[in-house]
Order: C-alpha cells, then sequence, then structure tokens
C-alpha cells in the first residue's frame, strides 16, 4: 500500500454510516464522492485527506475507524425484537425434546424476545437445557433466519469408542421489526447478518463437544481431537515462542505430562486460567536471592487448545466447552489431580500405533524432533498469512 494512502476497518465504517441513519449519499461533499465512500466501506485503500473527511462527516475521528466495532457496538445496531420457535431437529431421533421446555412461549412453540447475544435470551436458556453428558451443536442460516441443533449423547460402552445419541432439541429465530403492536420479519444488514452468525459459530466452539456448521468439515467423535501446546518465555511485551508440542490424547499422555510437570514446582509459582478457546499456564521465574543486574523476569507460558486434522492433513481448532475447561483450571489451582479431566472428550483408549503405547509419555516441553509436516500444520493453525508464518518459523527454530 502507498505511503499515502491507509485502509479503513470496513465493519467500522458500516457500523457508523448504520448509526447516522441516513443514506450514503446525504454524507458526501464537493472532496468526497459516494464512489470514494463505498471504496472505504468495502476496505478499499484511501488519501488521509479523504478519511478525515469522511470521519467529520460520520461525526467520529479517523482513529476510530481504524479499529474493528466493539461488541456493544454492533449489539446495539441489532433489532430489538426476535422470533423463537422450536422446529423438529434433522436426522432419526430417538427422543425429541421440544425447544419450549426451555426457551418458554405457548404451545404453538415461539416466543418474541431479545436478540440472541445477551446472557438472558431464549438461546441462552435453550443452551443451559440438558448440560450434562455430550453434545453436538449444528448451525445453518437462511437469508434473515437461523437454526440452532443441539443433539445429546454418551459415550457407550467404556466411554470411549462410541457415540450414543439419545435425543435432540432445535430452534429456529429471526429478527422482527415492530409498528406499535404489529410485528413482520425484518432483513439484518449485511454487517449485522454476518456478525451474528460469527457469534454463532464462537458459540458453538465454547459451548459443545462437536460442532457442524454450514460449509464447514467437523470431526464425527472428541477422540478426533489432539491437544496443541506452545510455549513462550519472557512478560508478555517481550514474549517469544520457544516451541510447540502436539499430543495423541488429552486424557492419556498430556494429562500425565501436565501433572508430572506442575507436581514439581511450588504452588505459588503457578497460575491457569481460561485463554481464548483452550486455557493457559503461567509459571512465574523464580528470582536469584542475590541481586543481579542484569537479571530479567522470563515466565514460561503455555497455551494449551485442542485441535483435529482435517482429510487434507491440516489443523483445524476443536471445540472445547468453557465449563469443562474451568473445571480443568480449578482443578489444576486445587492441585487436586484426580479432577483433571474434561467431561467432554473420553477417556484414555488405546491407539493403533503400538510404539506410541508402549513408549514413555513425552514431557511438558517443546518438541526438538517435530516432523517438518505438524510443524507446519501448527504454524498454519495460529498464522494464516504467509508473513506471520515466516516470523513464528523463525521464532520457534
Amino acid at each position: 500500500m502507498p505511503k499515502n494512502t491507509m485502509q479503513l476497518n470496513p465493519d467500522k465504517v458500516a457500523l457508523r454510516i448504520a448509526e447516522a441513519g441516513k443514506p450514503i449519499k446525504a454524507h458526501t461533499s464537493e472532496d468526497l464522492s459516494e464512489k470514494t465512500i463505498h471504496r472505504m466501506k468495502k476496505g478499499g485503500a484511501t488519501s488521509l485527506t479523504k478519511a478525515h473527511l469522511l470521519a467529520a462527516a460520520l461525526d467520529t475521528t479517523v482513529e476510530d475507524l481504524l479499529v474493528p466495532p466493539g461488541r456493544e457496538e454492533v449489539e446495539r445496531q441489532l433489532p430489538r425484537n426476535w422470533l423463537y420457535e422450536g422446529v423438529t431437529p434433522s436426522g432419526e431421533l430417538r427422543h425429541h425434546f421440544p425447544a419450549q421446555l426451555a426457551i418458554g412461549g405457548d404451545p404453538e412453540g415461539y416466543i418474541v424476545d431479545r436478540p440472541p447475544s445477551g446472557w438472558q435470551d431464549p438461546l441462552d436458556a435453550l443452551l443451559k437445557w440438558q448440560t450434562q453428558g455430550g453434545r453436538k451443536i449444528v448451525l445453518r442460516r437462511t437469508t434473515n433466519a437461523y437454526l440452532v441443533e443441539l443433539h445429546y449423547f454418551e459415550y457407550t460402552p467404556n466411554r470411549a469408542q462410541e457415540l450414543d445419541y439419545h435425543g435432540a432439541s432445535a430452534c429456529r429465530f429471526f429478527a422482527l421489526s415492530r409498528t406499535r403492536d404489529e410485528f413482520r420479519k425484518a432483513a439484518l444488514n449485511e454487517l449485522n447478518a454476518e456478525w451474528v452468525w460469527s457469534d454463532l459459530r464462537r458459540m458453538a466452539m465454547e459451548r459443545a463437544d462437536i460442532v457442524d456448521v454450514e460449509g464447514h468439515i467437523a470431526p464425527a467423535h472428541p477422540r478426533d481431537y489432539v491437544p496443541v501446546a506452545r510455549f513462550y518465555r519472557g512478560m508478555v511485551v517481550r514474549r517469544k515462542i520457544e516451541g510447540m508440542r502436539v499430543f495423541s490424547q488429552f486424557h492419556r499422555d498430556f494429562r500425565r505430562a501436565l501433572i508430572e510437570y506442575l507436581d514439581g514446582l511450588d504452588p505459588c509459582r503457578v497460575q491457569v486460567s481460561t485463554h481464548g478457546l483452550g486455557i493457559q499456564i503461567r509459571i512465574a521465574a523464580v528470582r536469584p536471592a542475590v541481586y543481579v543486574p542484569l537479571w530479567q523476569d522470563d515466565e514460561l507460558c503455555i497455551e494449551v487448545d485442542l485441535a483435529w486434522w482435517t482429510p487434507d492433513s491440516r489443523l483445524a481448532p476443536a471445540p472445547w466447552r468453557r465449563e469443562h475447561r474451568e473445571r480443568v483450571v480449578a482443578a489444576l489451582v486445587e492441585r487436586n489431580w484426580a479432577a483433571v479431566y474434561s467431561p467432554g472428550l473420553p477417556l484414555a483408549y488405546p491407539t493403533d500405533n503400538a510404539d506410541e503405547d508402549e513408549g514413555e509419555d513425552p514431557p511438558l516441553a517443546p518438541d526438538l524432533h517435530i516432523p517438518p509436516r505438524v510443524a507446519k500444520a501448527v504454524m498454519a493453525l495460529y498464522c494464516p498469512e504467509p508473513e506471520q508464518c515466516e516470523v513464528y518459523v523463525k521464532a520457534a527454530a
């Protein structure tokens, strides 16, 4: 991009235009054409002068238009009324649990309530219902409507190999426009529609054990999930990656390596918390007893996520329910090693690799001999941009 040009955040530009409540033509001037505004709204490059003109027309600043919109900003733009209706889930079902058992409503199975983004909306009530056992979330969408299916399962017979689906529930919802006491189905603008869809996908990754999102291939069994650990050294500002390691099973080699490692550390040095879609373990450095002028507080940070191998040998993020991650975090803080397990993942099961079963568990440390194929897959998982991957490769080498 030339030095004299810049790129505004297209979502923020679209949001500010929507907040203004006027057509794009109303923000034009002698030096700012409608075509230029459309280009900036699509993420095209523009000059600093044009950016300042648009910011002034929208009663904001260029700095504001450079950053993505916050969650609260987008939620304020969503219609206040949404219709939720229970529908029949797809596939052959042993039991159908009507959605109105969780979301309320009349016998016809619908209710008008707030947007699907707050803490007390009907969708949240549906997700809090039947939390025991395994849960698969299926997401589908049409032009202006969204569908969420919840399928409940148990591991049988040894909680490792088979999934026994015993019922499902489903809810379809869409926005409404209101004129006095009359409601009509409303169309979302492109920004709001995509934001709701992205939020639903994030919600599914945090609230399900298996996710089936329209257009995305997903594994059929959580046993295919592998723990991916990344190791960083240093404080946040100057933190550098030391390496990575991919374990075979959460409840097998990873759990044993984690317990063995933390059991030998002073509990006061260890801080554990949920982080993103995984967990984060921070180990404080031991400060020298004698003053050392050049000593630096290089804490060790271990970030652990779940991923699965796609058919084309790539790693993709795997769902890991937040409530299960919080259980693991609490057990690690209390040093209750027996409780360090995730109910959403099958217990340790035999693998087809005999050498893996007979050998020792890998340590909770960077893998010095990680295969190039695995290293490339891990880097692609966290660094979708090629330029980032190059930095990641040099740091991990």
